[in-house]
C-alpha cells in the first residue's frame, strides 16, 4: 500500500512537519504555558496537514515518542501518545481513498489472543480507569504494528524513521546533560510530564526527589537506561550505512551520546543487559569484527569503570554499593525479592489467563511493603515476565514472547541479504535487550516512552522481512557481516 510517490517527502512537506513539531515544543516551553489554547493551536492546522499525510504523522510520532506531552483537558490528561490512535484516521481515508486492501501481521492469531485477555479485563477490573489507560496503551502499540506495516514501503524510509529517532534521542541526552548541570529535573520536565491527580495514572501528584540519574523528560531513570538500550543499536547502523564509518560523522557521535547517557542513568540492570546483549551478539558475527568489537567494547568498559571508580561520581557509587538505605543494591534487591514474591502468589490464583489489566496494583495495596511520599501504594512487580504473567497469564506471556522471539528470529534470518543484514541485526539486537532487561525491571517493556518503541521495531522488523523478500539473496548460512567502510 503506497502513500507516498517517493521515499522522502518533499521539501515543504518536511519542512511544514518539522515546524509544526518545532512550535509545539517551543510552545510548551514557553513561559505563557496554557495547556488547552497550546493543544487547540497545535492540534488544528496539524489535523488539516497531516489528513492526508499520514505517514509524515508517524514520522512526528516517532520524533515525539519520548516527549510524550501531557495536556489536562477538563481534569483529564491527554498524552501525545494517544496520536497512535489518531493515525488511524489519516489511514483509513487514504484507504478509502485508494481502494487498497490492509496489509495485516504474520502474528495476527497472537494479537488476536492478546486482544481478548484485554477485553476479558475490563469485565474482571477492580481499577476501572487504570485499566482503561493501559489496555489503550498496549491496543494502540499493537495497532501501532499494523500502521507501519502499511505506511514504511522502502528501505529509504526505514532508514529516515531511524534518523528521526536518532534526532530525537539526541535532544534527550541533551537535556539530560542539563540536568545534570543545574542538579534539578528542569522546567521542560515538569511540562512534559505535569503533576496531575488522576485515577489514569497511579502516583501522577508526586514524584521523587532528584537523585543524580539521568531521568530527561522520561519518567523513570530504569527506562531511560532501556530506552537508551534500543536506541544505540539504531545510532551504530545509522554510523555504518548512512555515515560510512568516518568518525565525523553525526551518527557516531550520537551513539556515542547515547551511551553517555545510558551511564549517567546509573541503571545497574540495563548496564548488564547491554553487555549481556553485546555478549551474545558477538556469536552471530564473523570473526573478524567479532574481535574488533569486542576490543573496542573492554576499551569502553574500562574507560567507563575508571571514571566510574576515580571520578566525580566515585562517592555516588559508593554509596549505591556499599549503602543499605533507599535506592541502594541492598534496598533494591530486598524490595524486589518481596514484590516478585507477591506477584508469583498471585498469578497462582489464575495460571492461564492472569488476573487481568490493573488488578495487581489493587491486589498489593493491602500487601504489606515500604512505600514513601513519591512512590504509590500500587505498584508493578518490576520484572516483564511476572507482570505478564499476573495479568495475562501463561496464554498471555506465550503470546507476547511469540511476537518477540518471532521477531528477533526473523531479522538475524536477515543475514542472508546483504542489503538488509545491517538493519536486521541492529533490530534483533534492540528487541534483544527489551527480553534481557526483562529480568531485571518492567520499565522496558511497559513504560509508556519504551513501550512504544519496541512495538514500533517490532513493526519495522515485519516490513524489513517483507522488503528483503523482494531483493536477492546473497549466499546462504554465511556469518552476518556488517558493510564495509
Amino acid at each position: 500500500m503506497e502513500f507516498s510517490n517517493t521515499a522522502y517527502p518533499g521539501l515543504a512537506n518536511r519542512v511544514l512537519a518539522g515546524g509544526l513539531a518545532a512550535a509545539g515544543a517551543a510552545l510548551a516551553a514557553s513561559l505563557f504555558y496554557t495547556p488547552l489554547p497550546l493543544a487547540l493551536a497545535i492540534a488544528i492546522p496539524a489535523s488539516v496537514f497531516f489528513l492526508t499525510r499520514p505517514y509524515e504523522l508517524l514520522l512526528v510520532m516517532v520524533f515525539l515518542i519520548p516527549f510524550n506531552f501531557v495536556v489536562p483537558v477538563g481534569g483529564v490528561p491527554v498524552a501525545a501518545e494517544l496520536l497512535k490512535v489518531a493515525l488511524w484516521v489519516p489511514f483509513l481515508l487514504g484507504v478509502g481513498r485508494s481502494g487498497d486492501h490492509i496489509r495485516t501481521s504474520r502474528y495476527n492469531k497472537y494479537f488476536a489472543v492478546i486482544g481478548i485477555l484485554i477485553v476479558a479485563s475490563f469485565f474482571r477490573t477492580h481499577d476501572l480507569p487504570f485499566t482503561v489507560k493501559e489496555a489503550v496503551r498496549l491496543g494502540s502499540n499493537i495497532g501501532l504494528c499494523y500502521l507501519v506495516l502499511n505506511l514504511v514501503n522502502t528501505r529509504e524510509q526505514i532508514m529516515q524513521i531511524f534518523s528521526v529517532l536518532m534526532v530525537s534521542t539526541l535532544l534527550v541526552v541533551c537535556y539530560g546533560l542539563y540536568q545534570f548541570a543545574i542538579q534539578d529535573y528542569g522546567a521542560l520536565f515538569w511540562i512534559v510530564n505535569p503533576r496531575v491527580d488522576t485515577a489514569l495514572a497511579h502516583g501522577r501528584d508526586a514524584f521523587w526527589e532528584w537523585r543524580n540519574r539521568m531521568i530527561s523528560v522520561l519518567t523513570s531513570e530504569m527506562e531511560m537506561g532501556h530506552y537508551f538500550n534500543l536506541c544505540i543499536p539504531i545510532g551504530v547502523l545509522l554510523w555504518l550505512t548512512e555515515g560510512k564509518r568516518r568518525l565525523r560523522s553525526q551518527w557516531l557521535w550520537i551513539a556515542i551520546m547515547t551511551l553517555l547517557g545510558l551511564v549517567l542513568t546509573f541503571t545497574f540492570g540495563a548496564w548488564l543487559t547491554l553487555a549481556v546483549t553485546v555478549a551474545l551478539f558477538l556469536l552471530f558475527l564473523d570473526k573478524q569484527v567479532r574481535w574488533k568489537i569486542l576490543g573496542i567494547g573492554c576499551g569502553l568498559a574500562a574507560l567507563i569503570a575508571s571514571l566510574l571508580a576515580f571520578g566525580p561520581f566515585r562517592e555516588f557509587m559508593q554509596d549505591k554499593i556499599t549503602g543499605t538505605g533507599m535506592n541502594s543494591l541492598a534496598w533494591d534487591a530486598y524490595t524486589r525479592l518481596d514484590v516478585w514474591w507477591f506477584a508469583v502468589q498471585t498469578w497462582f490464583s489464575h495460571p492461564f489467563i492472569g488476573v487481568g489489566i490493573g488488578n495487581f496494583e489493587y491486589l498489593y495495596t493491602d500487601h504489606p511493603h515500604v512505600v514513601s511520599e513519591w512512590t504509590p501504594a500500587g505498584s508493578s512487580p518490576h520484572q516483564t515476565y511476572l507482570y505478564i504473567l499476573v495479568m495475562y497469564g501463561a496464554i498471555g506471556l506465550v503470546s507476547i514472547l511469540a511476537v518477540l522471539v518471532g521477531s528477533i528470529r526473523a531479522n538475524l534470518r536477515l543475514k542472508e541479504n546483504p542489503e538488509y543484514s545491517p538493519i536486521g541485526l541492529a533490530l534483533a539486537f534492540a528487541l534483544t535487550t527489551t527480553l534481557i532487561c526483562g529480568f531485571s525491571d518492567d520499565s522496558g517493556f511497559f513504560g509508556p516512552h519504551a513501550s512504544y518503541l519496541v512495538w514500533l521495531l517490532v513493526g519495522i522488523s515485519e516490513v524489513a522481512r517483507r522488503l528483503a523478500a523482494r531483493q536477492p539473496s546473497g549466499s546462504l548460512n554465511q556469518p552476518i557481516s556488517l558493510p564495509n567502510a
